[in-house]
C-alpha cells in the first residue's frame, strides 16, 4: 500500500479532526505520536505527560500539554504510579485539560496496559481487556505453550519461599544456574525487575528476599544461554499477521543477580529456519490468543535463541518495544495508531496477508534499534553525543567523523536516563546489537558518570 492511499488514508476516518489527549509517557517520547496524529488530520493535541524525559520536546504547536510530576523507585513502579496517577489526576492537571477540551469531546489515547475506560472524565480509546492482562503472569504461561504444542524450557511453578525455589533450582539447573521470574500478584511486571538469574547462595538470598516479599508463586527455568529475542503478532478479526524476530537488548550486570532488559533492535538476523519457526509460533499463539479470549491487536512472545532453537519465556498481551522498532522512521506504516484503531474494533478494511507482507518489508529493508537503561545519576536536562565503535569499544566521534550513533543522557521518573540511538547505515545487518550497547554504556560510565555498572551480553550459539 502507498501512502496516499493506504494506511494513511485508512487511518484518517478514525483520528482526523478529533481532539485527541495523548498520554502515558514522558513529554520527550509523546513528540513522535503528536506528530503522527496531526499526519493523520487529528486537531492539536492535549500532551499529558508523565514526567520531561530524555530527548527531544515537542514545540508549542505540536501540542498543549500538562506535565505530572512523579517519582519511582524502578520502571515497573513507574508504570504503576503513572496509572493511578491518571486514575485520580491533580486538581490543576483536570483544569488543563477542561481549558484545552471545555466540551469534553476529546478521546484520550494512552499507554498500552492501560484498562481505565475513562481518563478526566474523557473516553479512553482501546483500552485493554483484564481477560488479556492475565496472560502475562510468566507463572501461568506455559499451560499455553502446553495447550498448543509450542516447545518451552523446563520449569517448576512453586511458592515464592526460600526452601521450595531452592529445591526447583537444584532440580533444574544444568550448570549455568537458574532464572526465577514472579508472578503478577502486585501488578503487571515487566522490564526483568521481577526476575533474577540464581547461581549462588548470594544469588539466592537477595532473590528468595525479594520475591518472597513481592509475589506468591514464582516461575524456575534452567538459565539459557543464547540471544534475547521475541516475535511480535497482530491479531485481526481476518487472521494473524506473523512479523519478524527481534533482539531484545538484555544484559546480565556484573556481580549481580539481575537481568538487565535494555533495548530492542532489527539488525539481528537469526538463521531462517529459526525465523520461520519463530513466526509459526506467533502465528499459533495468535490464534489461541483470538479464540481462547477474543484477542485483538499487538503481542509478543518473548525468549531466547537457544542451541535447540527458539525456546519461549513470556507473552505480552500488548503493543511491544520491538514494533516501535519495526516502525522507527516508516511516516507510511503507523502501526502504534493502527493497533489502536483494530484492538478498538473499527472496520479497517486491512487484510492480515497485506498487513503482513507491508510491515515485513519495511522491517526487513530498513533496520533500526537503540539500546536504553535508567540510572541513579539523574541530570536537569538532555544532553546528547554522538559515537562510533571499534576495536578499542564505544567512543565519541572526531570532528568531521561518521557517526555510528547518538548517545543520550538526560532526566527520567526514575533519576536518569541513557539511550543510544543507532544509526541504521552504520550498523552491520545480521549481527546482535548487545555487544555495543555494553560498549556505549561503559562509554557513558566513564565519560558522563552514569554509574551504570560493567555489563555483558548474551552469546549467540546458532
Amino acid at each position: 500500500m502507498d501512502k496516499a492511499g493506504g494506511y494513511d488514508a485508512r487511518l484518517r476516518p478514525f483520528y482526523g479532526g478529533r481532539k485527541l489527549i495523548l498520554t502515558g509517557a514522558p513529554l520527550a517520547s509523546l513528540r513522535t505520536i503528536s506528530r503522527m496524529v496531526g499526519s493523520l488530520g487529528a486537531a492539536r493535541p492535549f500532551l499529558l505527560a508523565a514526567g520531561v524525559g530524555t530527548g527531544p520536546l515537542p514545540t508549542e504547536e505540536e501540542g498543549d500539554r500538562y506535565v505530572l510530576q512523579l517519582r519511582a523507585s524502578d520502571i515497573v513502579n513507574e508504570s504503576r504510579t503513572m496509572m493511578s496517577m491518571l486514575a485520580d489526576l491533580p486538581v490543576a492537571a483536570l483544569a488543563a485539560i477542561d481549558r484545552y477540551d471545555p466540551n469534553r469531546e476529546a478521546v484520550v489515547l494512552s499507554p498500552p496496559a492501560n484498562e481505565l475506560r475513562t481518563i478526566a472524565g474523557r473516553r479512553v480509546y482501546a483500552p485493554r481487556r483484564p481477560s488479556w492482562r492475565r496472560l502475562e503472569d510468566k507463572t501461568v504461561i506455559d499451560r499455553l505453550w502446553d495447550a498448543h504444542g509450542i516447545r518451552r524450557p523446563q520449569a517448576a511453578v512453586v511458592p515464592a519461599s526460600r526452601e521450595a525455589l531452592l529445591a526447583a533450582a537444584k532440580r533444574l539447573d544444568r550448570g549455568l544456574g537458574t532464572v526465577w521470574a514472579g508472578d503478577t500478584r502486585e501488578g503487571v511486571n515487566g522490564g526483568a525487575v521481577y526476575i533474577r538469574w540464581v547461581r549462588d547462595g548470594t544469588d539466592a538470598d537477595e532473590a528468595t528476599l525479594f520475591l518472597g516479599a513481592h509475589c506468591d508463586r514464582a516461575r524456575v527455568v534452567p538459565f539459557i544461554e543464547g540471544v534475547p529475542c521475541s516475535i511480535h503478532g497482530l491479531v485481526l478479526p481476518s487472521g494473524v499477521a506473523a512479523l519478524r524476530p527481534v533482539e531484545m537488548v538484555t544484559l546480565r550486570a556484573a556481580d549481580s543477580n539481575r537481568l538487565v532488559f535494555a533495548g530492542a533492535a532489527t539488525f539481528w538476523d537469526p538463521p531462517d529456519p529459526d525465523r520461520e519457526a519463530m513466526r509459526q509460533v506467533a502465528r499459533v499463539v495468535g490464534a489461541a490468543l483470538r479464540d481462547r479470549v477474543g484477542y485483538l491487536g499487538a503481542f509478543t512472545v518473548d525468549g531466547v535463541l537457544s542451541e535447540e532453537g527458539f525456546l519461549p519465556t513470556e507473552l505480552n498481551t500488548r503493543y511491544g518495544a520491538g514494533l516501535m522498532v519495526m516502525a522507527d522512521g516508516r511516516d507510511d506504516l503507523p502501526l502504534w495508531l493502527l493497533n489502536l484503531a483494530v484492538v478498538e474494533g473499527e472496520q479497517l478494511d486491512v487484510g492480515w496477508k497485506d498487513l503482513e507482507a507491508d510491515v515485513l518489508d519495511a522491517a526487513d529493508r530498513t533496520r533500526s534499534g537503540a539500546a536504553w537503561t535508567v540510572t541513579r545519576s539523574a541530570p536537569a536536562t538532555s544532553r546528547q553525543r554522538p559515537v562510533a565503535f571499534g576495536a578499542a569499544g564505544c567512543r565519541f566521534t572526531r570532528p568531521g567523523e561518521a557517526a555510528a550513533g547518538t548517545l543520550w543522557f538526560g532526566p527520567s521518573n526514575v533519576g536518569g536516563f541513557v539511550r543510544l540511538a543507532l544509526d541504521p547505515a552504520s550498523i552491520p545487518v545480521g549481527p546482535a546489537v548487545a555487544p555495543l550497547a555494553v560498549d556505549a554504556f561503559a562509554l557513558a560510565d566513564e565519560r558522563l558518570a552514569t554509574s551504570i555498572g560493567p555489563m555483558a551480553a548474551a552469546r549467540s550459539v546458532r
